[in-house]
């Protein structure tokens, strides 16, 4: 079987939250994540904006970073960075050469989660990388990742997702995302409701875990337009600012400013984390797919929004456009359409090519009235976007990652995109 055959080949065992097969796997590594200085972040949406403004800063304070996310958009080499470059094929095939030996040997099926997740584990230990920075893969409390001893922890916001797995209620979702908080291990947050929030600060006095709370320990303003905006923070490790975001949507505001209390968290630790690389930081920091402008004529937006909330703050920030969308099946279609529709002067549905697609009959039912076309694929469907727009109207591609990252893939190939930038 080939090394990537076998990878993509755990994705059989679907989604299994526990930590047993992971922590039998890392043993079987000799626990590569014990050895690892590391940041924890859970949230719904913002927990890969949070990491990445972390990183710029860690990186601008000339530390030594890795960075595991998830999912991936082109290739699954993404969800493993060392300075902000994907790991390469080499050494990647390397290291599931290693899982797959000692899956073998201990008779496990993992799933591909827990799979990728020692495979980050062992490739930063192997790097001897001065900070680890870990996005949860769904929930917290038994994630995968949940298995690392970190320096800090964050969670960013809570809404409702996975239901089936985490809880029908968000005070439920936040008691599962609250499950990363460590013993006396600091964990700032960004929900402020105050359901959710006070399950939340409830863990973390059981564990002692000092709390940094967004508009009590620290705050910010985010002003202007959603490409141009402009961010101030006050609270530990600032005043910083005013200064225009590197990440664009005025829905960034708080995820910078959890990266911001983190970093002041973890100065102890990292001395030259200082309010001026915490400044460049925030200026430089990279994630694509998040309200991306790939082209500008006509202007094409790419965002990775695949739930209710995240098309509703998409929709904040959008001009009037053209809206290319394909959504997963497991997704709220019609409540995304809706969020979308007061800025959409035309839908365009489609689906992409991963089995989870919803088809696109069906997500035309979702629709409903909305104004929409439909295209079989994403290349045709960007194609009738261009003839529409005419080089004027803007177009803008979401729904999934999968729709982002398939569609920026396109434009990469077809339209003279630029490349992918962490």
């Amino acid at each position: 079987m080939d090394t990537r055959d076998f990878l993509y080949g755990l994705e059989r065992f679907g989604i299994k939250l526990g930590l047993d097969n992971v922590r039998a796997l890392l043993a079987s590594l000799a626990n590569p994540h014990l050895r690892l200085p590391a940041v924890h972040v859970a949230g719904t949406n913002g927990k890969g904006s949070v990491l990445a403004m972390l990183d710029a800063m860690l990186r601008a304070a000339d530390y030594d970073t890795g960075r595991f996310t998830s999912p991936h958009l082109l290739h699954v080499n993404e969800r493993f960075l060392h300075n902000g470059r994907p790991i390469d094929d080499a050494r990647l095939d390397a290291l599931v050469e290693r899982i797959r030996a000692a899956v073998l040997e201990l008779g496990l099926s993992p799933t591909f989660f827990e799979a990728v997740t020692a495979i980050a584990f062992q490739w930063f230990a192997d790097l001897r990388v001065d900070c680890a920075l870990v996005e949860v893969g769904m929930g917290g409390r038994f994630d995968s990742t949940n298995v690392i001893e970190p320096l800090a922890t964050a969670i960013t916001n809570i809404d409702l997702e996975h239901t089936q797995l985490l809880g029908d209620a968000l005070e439920k979702i936040a008691f599962e995302k609250a499950g990363i908080i460590k013993p006396r291990v600091p964990v700032v947050i960004s929900e402020t409701r105050p359901g959710p929030r006070d399950v939340i600060l409830d863990r973390a006095r059981e564990l002692h875990a000092p709390a940094l709370l967004l508009d009590r320990d620290f705050s910010f303003t985010a002003e202007g337009d959603a490409f141009d905006l402009r961010f101030t923070y006050d609270g530990p490790g600032g005043p910083i600012g005013p200064l225009r975001l590197g990440l664009a949507g005025r829905y960034q505001g708080p995820n910078a400013a959890v990266a911001t209390a983190l970093a002041a968290t973890l100065r102890p630790r990292f001395p030259r984390l200082t309010a001026e690389a915490i400044a460049q930081g925030l200026r430089d920091a990279r994630w694509p797919c998040r309200l991306e402008r790939v082209l500008e004529r006509p202007l094409v937006i790419i965002d990775v929004a695949h739930n209710h909330a995240g098309a509703a703050k998409l929709a904040a920030e959008l001009p009037r456009c053209l809206v290319v969308m394909a959504v997963s099946s497991d997704k709220a279609a019609g409540e995304m359409i809706a969020a979308l529709a007061p800025v959409a002067e035309r839908f365009i549905l489609t689906r992409f090519t991963n089995p989870r697609s919803l088809s696109v009959s069906d997500l035309a039912d979702a629709a409903g009235a909305h104004p929409h076309d439909v295209a079989p694929d994403l290349e045709s469907a960007l194609a009738r976007a261009f003839d529409r727009s005419g080089g004027e109207t803007p177009i803008a591609v979401t729904g999934s990652i999968f729709t982002a990252g398939e569609a920026r893939d396109i434009l990469m190939r077809r339209y003279a995109a630029p490349p992918l930038l962490f």
